[in-house]
Order: structure tokens, then C-alpha cells, then sequence
């Protein structure tokens, strides 16, 4: 006797074929429609083997076919004059072959939009090939480095690439002389550098900078500051996530008025950074927050630790052409004389003092800023800031600071890089009863 399932098998060893080419053909029909052909009676092992074996097919069938339409095989960009298909591809977050569905698009195309170095214009996945439109912006320029704030003055320049042989990598070189020395600046960094989610940051530091503290406009304590930096960090890239980390060099000296080195660090060890980017660059500015945390260990030639923790949440909201910013920062270094990297004046916080009169051993702060369109790329930005600073111990002997400022700014940006060029602000310590200006002309350090 031959078994049903033998006979479906091998159509030749039935006896009535007919039955059989009847059912092939029907079965859709019969699946569909729930109905039996009248004048024929199929047993029900028959049926439902012949009811599954169809249903995977077709499925089969169906589920191939959506799937060669959803997988990335290919990657079309247009207006690239100098970004790399490639260079794209990596930051976008995904590779060819994977299955591109709604969610990864919108993915995809926020990945895309927090890169500086074009603009996305259009974005659509069809039949497998993602479209792209962009427009690249400018990369290579010099870009002037002047900063004057109270007494201290900064002047200088570099030559900033920010896609670098179309890598979208950023290279910087530049030099600048200030009140009391010489600065000098080498970096370079592509986070995706090896792979769309890893790459590396390398910076080589020369800085000196005149340290003059101020109260109510009279010069209580002046000195020279003096910063040797050299930092490697690789990193890697995970969702809105950016995890750095590498060995990290650094010595730090104090110098009085008169010439004499008050302080003297000199250390190796480690350092390690997080970013989160839950933001979408515009043309002007951005739209979302950006959060920082920085934390360096130094081991001293005396086998003395070092550790300074630096913080700061940044949110930018567009209304209309205008922005919203509100920022909260801060910093702590477990050693009094330790002199952190100041904190910049004239930029978004501490503008209640001039540039150079902010050495302190930790500070935290929170600052609220409106920016208002007038024409062309120039906005004016009322603001208010709060800081708590604790000063270092040859300051004031390490005196408790908490003061508020209020003031107003004037902000010009570049066409196609989303800095200020030029700022203005005129800012009123309100417990100090002081006045402080600070004008930037491009970058500072």
C-alpha cells in the first residue's frame, strides 16, 4: 500500500493523478475560501500537509521578497564636493546589507544631521538604495583666534580642517601669543576613524595664560600660568554615546609677577570622556541637549594622586529663528592648588569676571541664555549666570565665591560652520558691583 504522503511525493506511483493535479491546483482556493471541491473526499492527513507545505512557501516567498527591498545594497549621494561616500556611509550609523526598516531611517538621517561638515538636504530608501542630497560646507580655512577680556588679550590664528581629505576627521594647527607667553596647538580627530563606531582624538598643548584676579576692578593677586598637554584617546561610539579614553600627560606650573614658581605639577595618567548627543545640528546653532563628563587621574614624580571631574549639560531650543539656552556646568579637582583648566569668559559662562581671573579649585554654575534674531546671522542674546567658585589657595587663600551676573551679548556666526565669529557681551557682576567686557574674534583656547 502506498502511503498518502509517498503519493504526493511521487505523483507517478498514484493511480489517479488527476486527483492530485487537482489539488495543487486548488489548494490556495480551498485555504482561502474554506471550501472542498465538491465530488472529492481527501482525507485529512493529506490536507493539512498540503495546506502547511503551501502556507510555508508562500510565506517563504513573501518574506524573501520584503527582504530584498529592505536591505541596504546600495548608497547614492549627490552635491558631495568633497565628503567621501565612504566618509558618509561610516557616520550614518549603518553598513550595506543590513535591513533598513522605519525607525533605522529616522536613525539614519538624525545620525547624518549632527555632522558639522554638510548639510543633509534629502534622505529616501527605495528598492534597496539609499538616496542622500547633501551639501558639503566649507572645510578648509584659517580662522582668527583674538580674544580681549579686561586685561588679558589673546592673539593668533590656525588653519582648521573639519573633513579632512573628505574624511570628516578635524584637523587643527595654530599658534597665539598672550600677555605673558606663547601657545601652541596640534589636533586632529575622526571618531570614526577605523569603523562607523570607533576612531581616536590626539592633542598636542602649549599654553600660558596671565592669571589676574579681580575684585570691584582692583588687582588683588596676578600671576602666569603655564599648561604642557599631550592626549591620546581613543573612543568608541555607541548609539548618542561617545566613550573616549587614553593616556593623557600634563604639568602645570605657577609663576608670581616677579618670576618666582609658586607650583608645580607634573603627572601622567588617564583620561576619560562621555559625551551624550541627543541633538540635530541646524544652520545656526542646534536642537536638543549635549551632555559633557571629563574625569583625569594623575600620578605625580612623588606618587601623590591627582583626579579632577569636569560636567557640564548643555540644552538649545529653537523659537522660531531664535534660541533658547540653558546650561548647567561644573568642575571639582581634589587638590587646592591644583590649577584646573579656567573656565572661559566671554563664552557661555563665567562672564562675570574678565577671562583671567577665574583659577579655582571647583566651581559649579548654571546659565540662561535668549538669543534674539535681528538680520542676516546676528543675534542678540540677554542673559543671566550663577556661579559658586571655589578659588585655588594662592587666591584669596582659597575663598567661597557665589555671585550672580546679568548682561547682554551680541553674537555674529560663520555661514557654514555653527560658531560664533565674532562675540560681544557686557556683562554686570551683581555682588562685585563690576563691569566686565569680552570680545572673541573666531576660536580661543
Amino acid at each position: 500500500m502506498v502511503s498518502e504522503f509517498t503519493k504526493l511525493m511521487h505523483p507517478e506511483l498514484d493511480q489517479d493523478n488527476r486527483i492530485n493535479k487537482y489539488l495543487a491546483k486548488t489548494t490556495i482556493d480551498i485555504f482561502l475560501q474554506g471550501i472542498q471541491p465538491k465530488g472529492i473526499v481527501v482525507k485529512s492527513g493529506l490536507r493539512s500537509t498540503v495546506l502547511l507545505l503551501t502556507l510555508s512557501l508562500f510565506l517563504s516567498l513573501f518574506t524573501v521578497a520584503i527582504a530584498e527591498t529592505r536591505l541596504l545594497n546600495k548608497i547614492e549621494v549627490t552635491g558631495n564636493s568633497k565628503t567621501t561616500t565612504k566618509a558618509i556611509l561610516i557616520n550614518s550609523g549603518v553598513s550595506l546589507g543590513e535591513e533598513i526598516d522605519d525607525h533605522k531611517l529616522v536613525m539614519i538621517e538624525e545620525n547624518l544631521r549632527r555632522h558639522h561638515q554638510f548639510n543633509l538636504k534629502k534622505i529616501n530608501f527605495k528598492d534597496g538604495i539609499l538616496y542622500l542630497e547633501i551639501e558639503d560646507k566649507w572645510s578648509l580655512f584659517p580662522v582668527p583666534m583674538i580674544t580681549q577680556s579686561g586685561n588679558y588679550y589673546y592673539r593668533g590664528g590656525l588653519i582648521y580642517d573639519n573633513n579632512f581629505l573628505g574624511s570628516m576627521g578635524t584637523m587643527a594647527i595654530g599658534a597665539a601669543t598672550t600677555n605673558s607667553g606663547f601657545n601652541v596647538l596640534v589636533y586632529y580627530q575622526d571618531e570614526t576613524f577605523f569603523t562607523n563606531n570607533s576612531g581616536f582624538k590626539l592633542l598636542l598643548l602649549k599654553k600660558s595664560d596671565l592669571v589676574e584676579f579681580r575684585r570691584e576692578h582692583n588687582i588683588k593677586n596676578s600671576f602666569e600660568s603655564r599648561l604642557s598637554t599631550i592626549l591620546f584617546t581613543p573612543n568608541y561610539l555607541y548609539k548618542n554615546h561617545v566613550f573616549k579614553g587614553g593616556p593623557i600627560y600634563i604639568k602645570k606650573e605657577v609663576y608670581t609677577s616677579d618670576g618666582q614658581r609658586q607650583f608645580y605639577k607634573n603627572g601622567t595618567g588617564l583620561f576619560f570622556r562621555h559625551h551624550l548627543n541627543a541633538y540635530k545640528t541646524l544652520d545656526i546653532q542646534y536642537d536638543g541637549t549635549v551632555t559633557t563628563y571629563n574625569f583625569s587621574l594623575l600620578r605625580d614624580k612623588n606618587g601623590h594622586n591627582n583626579y579632577l571631574h569636569e560636567a557640564w549639560i548643555d540644552n538649545c531650543f529653537p523659537v522660531g529663528r531664535n534660541f533658547v539656552n540653558l546650561n548647567i556646568f561644573g568642575h571639582y579637582s581634589n587638590d587646592d592648588m591644583y590649577l584646573a583648566s579656567k573656565l572661559l569668559g566671554g563664552q557661555d559662562g563665567l562672564r562675570g569676571y574678565d577671562r583671567s581671573s577665574t583659577p579655582a579649585q571647583y566651581n559649579y554654575g548654571f546659565l540662561a541664555q535668549y538669543q534674539q534674531h535681528l538680520f542676516h546671522r546676528i543675534f542678540v542674546s540677554p542673559f543671566y549666570e550663577y556661579n559658586g567658585i571655589k578659588l585655588i589657595k594662592p587666591i584669596m587663600n582659597g575663598a567661597l565665591l557665589k555671585e550672580h551676573t546679568v548682561g547682554l551679548g551680541a553674537r555674529y556666526y560663520f555661514k557654514k560652520i555653527s560658531i560664533p565669529a565674532i562675540i560681544l557681551d557686557m556683562a554686570r557682576n551683581i555682588n562685585d558691583k563690576s563691569f566686565h567686557y569680552h570680545l572673541n574674534i573666531g576660536l580661543s583656547l
